[in-house]
C-alpha cells in the first residue's frame, strides 16, 4: 500500500489508527442506541454501511480515499465490539454467561493478533486490495446469516412489540409496557448518549478496569509494527517466520481460556466465597486477572531483555505465549465482571471502555514505529512493562473493594 499510493510506511499506519479511531467514536454511540431501539437495529443497519465502506477500500484510487473509507469503516463497525457485552447479558444468567464468556470473548482477542498473520500473507502472495476483498466476502456472509437468523434479545423491547400485538388483536388499551408512556423518543436518546461519559468518569469499577485495558490494547497494538523490530531486525527472519509470534499470543490465549474456568472453580472450592443468598460473589470472576497481571509485565520485560541476537528467538516465541495468556485472562476476566455487575446498561459501560480503548491503541499505532526506532526495542517493551505494574493491583483491589463499589453506583441494581 504505501508503494502503491507513495507514502511513507508511518503514514500507512494511519489506515489502520483512523479505523480504530472510528470504532471509538462509534462505541460512545450504539450502546445507548441500543438500550433505546435494541440490539438488531443497531447491529443490521450499521453494518450494511460497514460493508459499503469496506468495499470503498478494496477500491480506493488514492491514499486518501483510503484512510476516510477506513475511518467510517470503522465507525460503523462498533457494535460489534460495545454491544456484545449487552447481547450476552441478555441471552444468559449469570451461571450460563461465565461459561461461554471465555470462548466468546476470543473474537475480539484474537481478530488483531491473526489478522497480520492472514493479511500479510494475501498481501504478499495476492495484493493487499484482497485483505480487504476477502473481509467482505467473509462480513457479507456472516451480515446475510444475521439478516435472516438474527433474533432481538433485548427484553424491554420484546416486550413493547408484545404489548402492540396483544393491542391489535385484542382492541383493549389497557395493555401497556415500561417503554411507553415516557419523555419522546428524542428526550431519551439524548439522555442516553451521555451514559457513556457518566460511567468514565463515575464509575470507579469502568474507571479502574477501563485504564488497564486501554494498557493491554496499547501494548498489543503497538505489536503489530513492534514485531518487525524485535524479530526481523534483530534476527533477520522473514516476515512469515515473524508472524509465528502472533501464533504464540494466539496459543496462550487459548491456555488462558482452558484453564481459567479451573483457576476459577479450585479458588471457589479453596475459598467457599458465597453472598448471603447462597450465590457466588461477583468479584470472584476477577480471580484469573488476579492470577494473571504479573505475567503481563513479566512477558514484556522479559521479551524485551532477551531481545539479542546471542540469544534464540525462541525466548521471544516463548515470551508471546505468555503475553497472550495474560491478556486473555485480564480481558475475559474484566468484561465478565462488568457484565454481571451492570446487567442492561452493560452495553453503555463497555462502550466506555471500548471507546477509551481505542482511542489511545489508534494513537499507539501511529507512535510505535517511531517509538521503536527511537529508543530501541529494550527500552519500548521497558516503558510497555512499567505501565503493566502500575495497573497489577488492580484487579486484587476490585476482588477486595468491588462490593463497596457496586453498592455505590447508580447503575447497579437500579435505574439511571
Amino acid at each position: 500500500m504505501s508503494k502503491e499510493f507513495h507514502v511513507s510506511q508511518t503514514s500507512q499506519t494511519l489506515a489502520t489508527a483512523l479505523f480504530l479511531l472510528g470504532i471509538s467514536a462509534g462505541s460512545l454511540i450504539v450502546g445507548p442506541l441500543s438500550e433505546e431501539l435494541g440490539r438488531n437495529p443497531v447491529y443490521l443497519v450499521s453494518t450494511m454501511f460497514y460493508l459499503c465502506f469496506t468495499l470503498g477500500d478494496a477500491l480506493a484510487p488514492n491514499f486518501g480515499a483510503q484512510i476516510t473509507f477506513r475511518f467510517l469503516a470503522g465507525l460503523f463497525s462498533s457494535p460489534a465490539l460495545s454491544c456484545y457485552g449487552g447481547s450476552l447479558a441478555d441471552m444468559y444468567d449469570t451461571e450460563e454467561r461465565q461459561k461461554v464468556w471465555a470462548i466468546f470473548a476470543l473474537s475480539p482477542l484474537l481478530s488483531p493478533v491473526l489478522s497480520p498473520v492472514a493479511g500479510g500473507w494475501i498481501e504478499n502472495h495476492i495484493s493487499w486490495r484482497w485483505v480487504y476483498w476477502i473481509g467482505l466476502i467473509l462480513s457479507g456472509a456472516v451480515y446475510l446469516a444475521a439478516l435472516l437468523f438474527l433474533r432481538e434479545t433485548f427484553s424491554p423491547m420484546i416486550i413493547q412489540w408484545r404489548t402492540y400485538h396483544l393491542r391489535q388483536i385484542t382492541g383493549d388499551d389497557n395493555y401497556t409496557c415500561d417503554l411507553e408512556g415516557r419523555e419522546s423518543l428524542g428526550s431519551r436518546l439524548a439522555q442516553n448518549l451521555t451514559r457513556p461519559a457518566k460511567f468514565f468518569t463515575t464509575e470507579l469499577i469502568i474507571i479502574t478496569l477501563g485504564f488497564y485495558l486501554i494498557v493491554v490494547y496499547v501494548v498489543l497494538f503497538t505489536f503489530l509494527n513492534g514485531f518487525e523490530f524485535i524479530f526481523t531486525d534483530t534476527y533477520g527472519l522473514s516476515p512469515g517466520i515473524t508472524g509465528l509470534a502472533f501464533v504464540g499470543v494466539t496459543i496462550g490465549a487459548l491456555i488462558s481460556t482452558s484453564i481459567t474456568p479451573l483457576v476459577s472453580f479450585i479458588h471457589r472450592r479453596i475459598s467457599g466465597m458465597k453472598d448471603v443468598s447462597g450465590s457466588d460473589v461477583p468479584e470472584l470472576v476477577l480471580i484469573p486477572a488476579v492470577v494473571a497481571s504479573p505475567f503481563f509485565s513479566i512477558s514484556l520485560f522479559w521479551l524485551g531483555w532477551t531481545n539479542y541476537s546471542s540469544i534464540s528467538y525462541w525466548s521471544g516465541y516463548a515470551a508471546t505465549v505468555m503475553f497472550g495468556y495474560s491478556i486473555t485472562a485480564i480481558f475475559v476476566s474484566s468484561y465478565i465482571y462488568i457484565i454481571n455487575s451492570y446487567g442492561t446498561f452493560s452495553s453503555s459501560a463497555l462502550g466506555s471502555i471500548t471507546m477509551a480503548r481505542y482511542l489511545f491503541s489508534a494513537g499507539m499505532v501511529v507512535a510505535a514505529r517511531p517509538m521503536y526506532q527511537g529508543i530501541g526495542v529494550h527500552w519500548s517493551l521497558t516503558l510497555l512493562g512499567c505501565l503493566g505494574l502500575i495497573c497489577l493491583p488492580f484487579p486484587f483491589l476490585l476482588y477486595k473493594y468491588g462490593h463497596v463499589l457496586r453498592e455505590k453506583s447508580d447503575f447497579i441494581d437500579g435505574d439511571d
